[in-house]
């Protein structure tokens, strides 16, 4: 039978993965031969054998592993490339933020540009808010904190998708199932959007900010980049954040979260052998730091400055 539906050459996320030239073996790894790539969906390929330039089609499932691991890898690259007009979340993507609910029950607020270029990937910022904007309306969360990273002039020298979750329940807070959640619908945009998955983003404030810190050490590798506002974490824990990219903000006068919350997972890090880490003790400031950190353009490019060497799928 002949393959289907095979993704033409022009489809491919890049040309360079039919140029090259890969070992294929069998399932048994009994047999192997050398070969390029022309065609493939999901179940089936088509190679030229580089010994006889003989082309013929092979089941998917007579393949190694590793064999069906590339393909399985170049068929999400497809489907990430062409995610903003033809994906699962595409409605999503329209140049404005737009509410959503993941299967599993998170609401949540997406911003993405339809004009962008499916070849290229774009950073994804996660923004966490505070235990009073919990709820279920999707609004609360929206606030102000996420307006300096969709601003149009910050999109054209910055441009990246932003995700604003609300948490359900002040009690629950960034943790738990909610936590989960989160992580899942992050895994979800990541497979059918293309976000540059070297360039995750996290930060938040109040709750958020302990919610950053605590989502970003029990995920090591994932976020390239995270920035708690006047939150805390678990310092037995830090360890775990000595690689990651981290600039804390906290004001001196903070009279609902203390500022050791913050100083204790700083010291922690650096104790552990961390030296990417640091801490802004704002002076004279209060809890109520958002707003003013946000804007600094210092921060925006430093958290856009930041990327992982080896990315990790969420």
């Amino acid at each position: 039978m002949r393959l289907p539906v095979l993704l033409c050459l022009a489809l491919a996320l890049s040309s360079s993965a039919f140029a090259q030239k890969r070992t294929w073996t069998s399932s048994d790894g009994k047999s192997s031969f050398e070969g390029e790539l022309l065609e493939y969906n999901a179940t089936e390929i088509r190679v030229k054998r580089a010994a006889d330039f003989k082309t013929f089609i092979l089941s998917l499932d007579k393949l190694s592993e590793a064999d069906k691991t590339f393909v399985t890898g170049l068929l999400r690259e497809d489907s990430r490339s062409s995610g903003v007009k033809d994906g699962p979340h595409a409605t999503l993507v329209t140049g404005a933020f737009v509410k959503g609910t993941s299967p599993e029950g998170l609401n949540f607020q997406f911003y993405g540009n339809p004009k962008w270029k499916g070849e290229e990937r774009y950073p994804l910022l996660i923004w966490l808010h505070g235990a009073g904007q919990s709820g279920s309306d999707n609004e609360a969360q929206m606030g102000g904190a996420t307006k300096p990273f969709t601003e149009e002039s910050n999109q054209e020298e910055r441009p990246c998708f932003v995700l604003a979750p609300q948490c359900p329940d002040r009690n629950i807070g960034w943790k738990d199932s909610v936590a989960a959640n989160l992580m899942t619908l992050v895994k979800s945009l990541c497979d059918s959007l293309p976000i540059d998955e070297s360039r995750l983003y996290l930060t938040g404030s109040s709750m958020g900010g302990s919610g950053s810190w605590r989502i970003a050490t029990e995920h090591p590798g994932i976020f390239a980049a995270v920035a708690p506002l006047c939150g805390g974490g678990d310092p037995s824990k830090a360890a775990s954040l000595k690689d990651t990219p981290i600039w804390a903000f906290h004001g001196d006068k903070d009279d609902e979260v203390p500022l050791e919350r913050s100083t204790s997972m700083i010291e922690a890090i650096k104790a552990a052998g961390g030296t990417l880490a640091q801490l802004s003790i704002l002076e004279g400031e209060g809890h109520l730091i958002a707003g003013g950190v946000y804007a600094k353009p210092e921060l925006h490019e430093w958290i856009f400055a930041q990327r992982l060497a080896t990315p990790s799928s969420p």
